[in-house]
């Protein structure tokens, strides 16, 4: 059988409590030999950024008033509310027009900025509409042809 060498296992040294130990986290040793643990640079906490321009000279938060006008870009809108079935409506204001929706998910009016055509869902109110072919003014409607008066309707009924 071969010989073989056993050597005995070496044991870490392992310093003796109270003397100064090496860290990477620290200085060389002061003239005393302690070591202090590196010292950093006191670090301020940022400062937050606030739209100081956009908030002073277009819009007031205290009135919560828009001061000046805000151009959309080609596909930017606005939506005003969420729709929920039920729950809430919506608005929505876009370069294509103008629509509202109610609770129940009827559009109530609608816009169309391309033709100018109007849908109103509900009553239309006016002191006065002119139109041009009929008029209807407080109490009277008249219906012209060709700029000529043909029916008018007053509010004692002629």
């Amino acid at each position: 059988m071969a010989d073989k060498n056993y050597t005995p296992e070496t044991a870490q040294e392992t310093p003796f409590p109270g003397e100064p130990t090496i860290l990477n986290t620290q200085n060389q040793p002061s003239s005393s030999g302690n070591y202090a643990p590196i010292t950093t640079k006191e670090k301020t906490m940022p400062v937050k950024r606030l739209a100081v321009e956009l908030l002073s000279t277009a819009l007031n938060t205290k009135s919560r008033k828009i001061l000046q006008e805000f151009v959309l870009e080609q596909s930017g809108g606005f939506k005003i509310g969420d729709f929920k079935q039920g729950i809430s409506g919506e608005m929505s204001l876009t370069p294509n027009g103008q629509t509202a929706k109610n609770k129940s998910g009827i559009t109530t009016f609608a816009i169309d900025g391309d033709t100018g055509d109007a849908i109103f869902a509900g009553e239309l109110k006016s002191g006065s509409l002119i139109t041009g072919t009929v008029q209807v003014t407080d109490g009277n409607i008249a219906l012209y042809n060709g700029g000529i008066l043909e029916i008018f309707i007053g509010d004692d009924g002629t």
